[in-house]
Parts: C-alpha cells; structure tokens; sequence
C-alpha cells in the first residue's frame, strides 16, 4: 500500500477517537489491516533482486507519496486545531499508520541488513494483498475517501 492511504486512516482513527492510548495503537494496527486489502505499490524487493539497487523512478515515486503523506497528515492535523493536544495526536497516529514501512527503508535504500527487520520484511509481504495497477489504486482512492 501507498503511504498516503496509510497516513490518512491513521490520521482519521486520531482524529475520531483522540485518546491517545487507544488511537496510536488503533492506528499502527491499521497498517497492517489495510495491507491485506488488494492494492499497488512499487516492488521493491523485486527491483534489489533485478537491479541492486531501488530505482530512480521508483525511489522519486515513494518520494512525492512521502511528500504527500507529509501535507495530508499535517493538513488533517490542523482540521483539530486549535487543540494542540490534538493536533500532535493526529500527527503521531499518521506516523504510527507508516511506522512499519518506516522500520523497512533502510533496509531497501541503504542496504541495511538486520535479522529482526528482515523478519519483519517477510511478515509485511506474507500479509500483502497485491493487485494489478488499475484495481490496486482504485481500491487505495477508495480507502482513502472513506477514511477522509
């Protein structure tokens, strides 16, 4: 899954349940939710087995969704503003909606290597529920909508 459709459903649950102690947990265990849905997004062990390396276009592609995800989590944020107690709620369960990927970056654009994070990778693919492009991303907008 994208990190945008991520970051939003972590946003969403922070922002209708606001506790903290139930919506940063609530939100983490929507990544993986959410990843057993049918979607797209860049394969990028296939891309280290191909090339060795991420590719340019892909590593740009994660890029703009990083930058996205940035803006519409700091935008749905400010929906709850002027709570700041809120607000960083809201940040804080859009991070925990990514965490999981978060903890695998390294290890796709730095080459690092570690046991419990390949593990983990394996874990993240084992409940994966990829689709083709058109389907993939048609069901990811359609996520995103009922979370916004």
């Amino acid at each position: 899954m994208l990190e945008l459709p991520h970051t939003i459903v972590g946003a969403a649950i922070a922002v209708k349940i606001g506790n903290p102690a139930l919506a940063l947990p609530l939100a983490l265990a929507s990544h993986f939710v959410v990843d057993m849905l049918p979607h797209w997004n860049p394969h990028l062990n296939k891309e280290l087995k191909e090339h060795g390396k991420v590719t340019t276009r892909t590593t740009m592609f994660i890029a703009i969704d990083v930058l996205s995800s940035l803006i519409a989590g700091f935008a749905i944020a400010s929906t709850v503003l002027p709570n700041i107690t809120h607000f960083w709620v809201v940040i804080l369960g859009s991070l925990m909606a990514v965490l999981p990927d978060v903890v695998e970056a390294p290890h796709f654009f730095l080459r690092k290597e570690h046991g419990l994070v390949n593990k983990f990778i394996a874990f993240q693919k084992s409940i994966q529920n990829d689709a083709p492009p058109i389907i993939g991303i048609t069901t990811q907008v359609v996520i995103v909508a009922a979370a916004l």
